[in-house]
């Protein structure tokens, strides 16, 4: 999806322009990283301590950039071709701050902003599953940790939307206060996996309340003392206790499905088995959805249809009951999160197996991701497998954390780790797989599937 952020709307938060730079001009979004800026985006080169975003204008242009913001003052370099846009400003983050904020306000759609643990991305998948059969639903692709990540959601965003629907990681309470107030949003989840039996302080989720009007609503876990607190905004809880306005009144499993049930309401709802664990941020959304106008059958026909890929998962089931999760190829913190949640906390499996195959190749900050992913790694998962140089540092990682609960296995090459595949297939185990050789799992699985 491509913002349409014209002309006029660049020019009123610039102070000069230099290039070609035409009346009918359109850009269609904003980013802040060189390497993977699109093609018609505007680059916007940020600046830290030890960072100059404007020394990589080259590559910015070589991704097909179509334009760019500029610090007064500095040097433009003499490779930049004479018509090339350059948006000449005091302050480049302010500029798209600006850009923005009035982009917000001339597309209108409703602000939506999901917080709370790594479930949160579960509702916001599939709130935006619900919604997009009736309205036209941006969805950030990424988690809004940062101000510049929310301006680059922001004006990616089509000018027909009607729901713009942001992911919060509840990092901090600058963070998640910070972005509030930039997405002043309508409507604000706040999620927690159904394992959670109390949230710990500090609880800075609730932060998102900070831009929201009197008139907004927030839709809030109920069956901890979270939701128990002075609120400025409506309030909507949800959980399975009497007490709340969405109270989950049965949940059963049968088959493939997870069937639950609402007070109140005449019709049931299904989800895949797996999301059995994930009830609570499903009905977060369900809540969302029936607030925005969506019919309860509308949503049932939405969940009915909802699948593990709608999670950015793939789930491979094997004929000895095991289930090996592929989780999309891009690479992030709060995508690591996510994965490594759901292994945690998917449904009633009492092994359950990460496998790092040859480290994350597509991300240019190996180790650190792999320390984060180290870090994070902790019981219920039973078993962590290791495979090649940079695997070596999740080994490593856990070996520092010194958590003796969990069975850790290396291995040098993808040949010394067939058996040890080959076993966890056979015992009916969860496991979630991040690696660069995902076809040889699943000719193995193949393999022993048709026995």
């Amino acid at each position: 999806m491509y913002g349409h952020i014209d002309y006029q709307l660049i020019k009123s938060v610039c102070d000069e322009v230099k290039g070609r730079f035409p009346i009918t001009f359109t850009a269609a979004g904003v980013s802040a990283d060189s390497n993977s800026i699109q093609s018609g985006q505007i680059y916007v080169p940020l600046q830290g301590e030890f960072y100059d975003g404007h020394q990589f204008i080259e590559a910015a242009m070589e991704c097909g950039a179509a334009a760019s913001f500029w610090k007064k003052g500095i040097e433009l370099p003499s490779t930049v071709p004479d018509d090339f846009p350059v948006l000449y400003t005091d302050d480049p983050l302010e500029a798209v701050r600006s850009l923005a904020n009035r982009y917000l306000k001339e597309v209108d759609a409703v602000s939506v902003a999901v917080t709370g643990d790594y479930s949160r991305l579960v509702a916001k998948k599939v709130l935006s599953k619900v919604l997009s059969g009736s309205y036209k639903v941006h969805e950030a692709k990424h988690s809004a940790d940062n101000e510049m990540s929310v301006y680059e959601t922001v004006l990616s965003m089509p000018l027909e939307s009607d729901v713009l629907i942001c992911d919060v990681p509840d990092k901090s309470e600058e963070t998640v206060c910070h972005i509030s107030n930039l997405l002043q949003p309508a409507f604000s989840l706040v999620c927690f996996a159904d394992s959670v039996k109390e949230i710990k302080d500090p609880a800075y989720a609730v932060c998102i309340e900070e831009g929201m009007k009197a008139t907004g609503t927030i839709i809030a876990e109920g069956d901890t003392s979270f939701s128990n607190r002075e609120w400025k905004t409506d309030v909507s809880t949800y959980g399975f206790g009497e007490h709340n306005i969405f109270q989950i009144s049965s949940k059963e499993t049968a088959g493939e499905e997870c069937i639950f049930q609402l007070e109140g309401v005449m019709i049931d709802f299904n989800v895949p088995a797996l999301l059995s664990g994930h009830i609570k941020p499903v009905v977060a959304a369900v809540a969302a959805a029936i607030h925005l106008g969506i019919g309860a059958e509308q949503i049932h026909r939405s969940l009915s249809s909802l699948t593990m890929e709608d999670m950015s998962l793939d789930a491979v089931e094997t004929s000895f009951r095991s289930v090996i999760l592929f989780d999309h190829t891009h690479v992030e913190e709060s995508d690591l999160e996510f994965s490594l949640g759901m292994l945690k906390h998917m449904h009633t499996f009492s092994r359950r197996v990460l496998i790092v195959d040859e480290g994350f190749q597509a991300a240019p900050q190996d180790k650190t991701l792999h320390e984060v992913f180290a870090s994070q790694v902790a019981l219920p998962v039973t078993d962590v497998i290791t495979i090649g140089e940079k695997a070596f540092w999740v080994k490593e990682a856990l070996k520092r954390k010194g958590n003796a609960q969990i069975n850790s296995k290396h291995f040098a090459t993808h040949g010394k780790a067939v058996n040890t595949f080959k076993e966890l297939i056979e015992s009916s185990s969860l496991a979630l797989y991040r690696g660069a050789n995902r076809e040889l799992l699943e000719q193995i699985i193949e393999e022993l599937n048709s026995r």
